[in-house]
């Protein structure tokens, strides 16, 4: 029975690892250490996040007893290994609290950028958009040779 159990443990493990490499393999081929946004775009974004998020999570982004921090170790441990996009699409879905869906995609978009650079993560040349975002990994370490 035992080794039943370890086998089945085995595959399940194998299993999650073979799907996470996929995942990456499927194209989140960028750091968000490379820069994927500029800073125009977070400039944008922080505008939205005072007007929509800054009611909850703070001007600082540090959140309060309920409300978590959209900035440090704890947010960036929470995203890391999902895409930039998955980050779009949770604030998108999801926020404001009170009104969930009430920014539209691109604000999402702009709204995120304004959260990267928040979080100490490098503007890069080109816009963040929905491909980009797609193929944009969240570090929450910053890879070697970075």
């Amino acid at each position: 029975m035992k080794m039943r159990f370890f086998a089945i443990a085995a595959f399940a493990a194998a299993t999650v690892v073979a799907g996470t490499s996929a995942l990456y393999a499927q194209g989140m081929t960028h750091s968000i250490w490379d820069g994927a946004y500029t800073n125009d775009q977070a400039d944008k974004g922080k505008a939205l996040f005072n007007d929509n998020c800054a009611k909850c999570h703070g001007g600082t982004l540090d959140g309060n007893d309920e409300i978590p921090a959209l900035k440090g170790s704890h947010f960036m441990a929470d995203w890391e290994s999902q895409s930039v996009a998955d980050l779009i699409n949770r604030v998108h879905s999801t926020m404001p609290m009170d009104d969930p869906g009430k920014l539209s995609t691109p604000s999402a978009t702009l709204v995120v950028a304004f959260l990267l650079q928040q979080n100490g993560l490098p503007a890069g040349s080109a816009e963040l958009n929905d491909g980009s975002a797609a193929t944009t990994r969240i570090d929450a370490v910053k890879p070697a040779g970075k």
